[in-house]
């Protein structure tokens, strides 16, 4: 840990690279919003919502809500032109207020952030990878293969670990070669949805879809369900907000950044009103409600037998590309908290011939990894967690308005009127709320009790600015030993 309101040293020529135009920067965000959850959310929403009208409503209503809680953060973006999204603008706004209270908030996000919720998040689609890639080798081959218990679980943590490794090793590499893997995969992830979309066109055309009632008749007419379905809508919307937490590396991000959350969400809206009425051509809305993964169900209607290992595939793939967006995003988050202090210097380096920041891809990798073969149920622990990354995008609406006042003649090229972020605000409590409503007492008493570790860790570590020499000394071996370099200088504002 460094010393109280220690930056990261820096070093002349080396840091990130503006290397990610707008092409690769809405693939990124499509990767972030479009996972797995598309195959899965729509069935609960229309349980929720009663009708196929209302759930269509649901879905365009999610968008919208989703597409302006992302605009105050192209505004945050020009004010505080730094990676770190949520966390930046959290420690820009607050830092100075008070010598212990300033920089909390911006250390409680980035801890459970980083150690929690984004490793943990990566290890949960790595589970899922592996379970549907086991499904594809078993039907690629035979129905017997990978039967044995022993051997199905070898091959899933060689799949899922395999994956999180891979991912590590092309994030190490190049940024160049990770910007090209990602835009072939979603290239490609994105062809099978559009082959998905054209199959119920097909069954439309040739009079072989489904009747179904899309008026509103049957709408569940209860609050309760009704902000169930919207609390999942926006939870399969969600991310948006992320492309600001990789700015530095964006050509251009004054306009990228808010014409990539533009294109993306409009994209993301546009597929998941097709994919909606695709599965309607070939699933009753009741067969829809009652699907688990609802892809599945529909591509069985459509190809039998062999249709599971095409939802396995896209499924895969959307799981695959989530990961890959994940730890982009998260390695960056702790590339920029190490240079604000908040964490072990050598999160900051970078690796002095590969231009990327390895130190923080690997940790996030290993984290990762921990996650993967301790196994338990993640899910639980994600969700303990899920309100409080809601909570944190209200308290980071409460910044936008804080930078407005603590910095009135700054750049804003992009400025969002102020009814956009008390909307984004009241929506972020909403959302509190439903996942407080939703979680278990005990998961929440544990959240507690971590949260009052991590502060207890901001008391010795950053304000009374404890220092371990040992680890330092470590550190220095680090950056010795694997060519690792401190950044160039820290933007300024």
């Amino acid at each position: 840990m460094l010393e109280k309101k220690e930056k990261c040293p820096e070093n002349g020529g080396v840091g990130l690279k503006r290397e990610i135009g707008l092409i690769s920067a809405v693939n990124f965000l499509i990767n972030y919003i479009i996972a797995s959850g598309i195959f899965i959310t729509p069935g609960k929403l229309l349980a929720e919502c009663g009708s196929v009208g209302m759930m269509l409503t649901m879905w365009v209503l999610c968008g919208f809500i989703a597409f302006l809680s992302c605009l105050p953060f192209g505004e945050l973006s020009t004010v505080v032109p730094k990676s770190g999204s949520i966390y930046i603008y959290l420690h820009e706004a607050f830092k100075g207020f008070h010598p212990f209270f300033g920089g909390l908030p911006s250390f409680v996000y980035f801890w459970v952030s980083y150690i929690i919720v984004m490793p943990a998040s990566a290890a949960l689609s790595a589970m899922l990878f592996a379970e549907y890639s086991v499904i594809i080798i078993r039907l690629i081959w035979h129905e017997d293969c990978l039967r044995d218990e022993n051997a199905c679980l070898r091959a899933k943590y060689f799949l899922g670990g395999g994956a999180l490794v891979l991912i590590g090793v092309v994030n190490c590499i190049s940024v160049k070669l990770y910007i090209k893997s990602q835009d072939i995969l979603t290239y490609i992830k994105m062809s099978c949805i559009v082959f998905i979309i054209g199959c119920g066109f097909y069954m439309s055309a040739s009079g072989k879809a489904k009747d179904y009632d899309s008026s509103f008749t049957g709408t569940h007419l209860s609050i309760k369900r009704l902000t169930q379905a919207l609390y999942f809508g926006l939870y399969a919307y969600d991310g948006g907000w992320a492309i600001t937490g990789i700015t530095e590396e964006l050509k251009n991000p004054e306009k990228n950044i808010v014409f990539s959350i533009l294109i993306a969400l409009t994209i993301s809206t546009v597929t998941y009103l097709c994919l909606n009425l695709t599965f309607l051509t070939a699933l009753t809305p009741e067969q829809m409600s009652d699907a688990t993964t609802v892809i599945a169900d529909f591509t069985h209607e459509m190809f039998g037998p062999s249709g599971g290992g095409i939802a396995a595939g896209i499924i895969c793939l959307c799981l695959l590309t989530s990961i890959m967006s994940n730890v982009f995003y998260s390695s960056r988050i702790g590339y920029v908290a190490a240079r604000e202090g908040h964490v072990f210097e050598f999160l900051c380096y970078i690796h002095k011939k590969l231009q990327t920041p390895a130190p923080a891809v690997i940790c996030q990798i290993v984290l990762s990894l921990i996650y993967f073969f301790v196994g338990g149920n993640i899910t639980l622990l994600v969700d303990m967690c899920g309100f409080f990354m809601w909570m944190s995008y209200g308290i980071t609406m409460v910044a936008l308005f804080v930078l407005r006042s603590k910095l009135p003649d700054a750049y804003r090229p992009f400025r969002v009127p102020s009814a956009i972020p008390i909307l984004v605000g009241a929506v972020s409590v909403f959302l509190v709320v439903e996942s407080i409503m939703i979680i278990d007492i005990v998961l929440l008493l544990v959240f507690a009790a971590l949260v009052a570790f991590i502060v207890f860790v901001y008391y010795i570590f950053i304000y009374r600015a404890f220092k371990i020499e040992s680890l330092n000394k470590w550190q220095k071996k680090v950056q010795n030993s694997l060519s690792l370099v401190p950044p160039a200088g820290e933007l300024k504002l």
